[in-house]
């Protein structure tokens, strides 16, 4: 992962930690994120069993505009 995608994982973590729907909904209109993808990003995260970053910023990744995987190691 990229350095931007493990803040913004952190970032979810702590702030669904807190239960604040509101700032969660801010932080990914920053992210720029559409609105559709806010909502699918909000339930997957929130069916998590534990809040893992690692796993977070899998759905992140899933759900953006990227078609190249950056793990491709070239």
């Amino acid at each position: 992962m990229n350095a931007l995608v493990e803040f913004e994982a952190g970032k979810l973590a702590d702030l669904f930690d807190e239960g604040d729907s509101l700032n969660i909904h801010m932080f990914m209109d920053m992210m720029k994120m559409p609105y559709d993808v806010q909502d699918k990003l909000f339930f997957e995260i929130s069916s998590l069993e534990s809040l893992d970053r690692s796993k977070i910023e899998m759905i992140i990744e899933s759900h953006g505009h990227s078609i190249l995987n950056e793990r491709l190691g070239y």
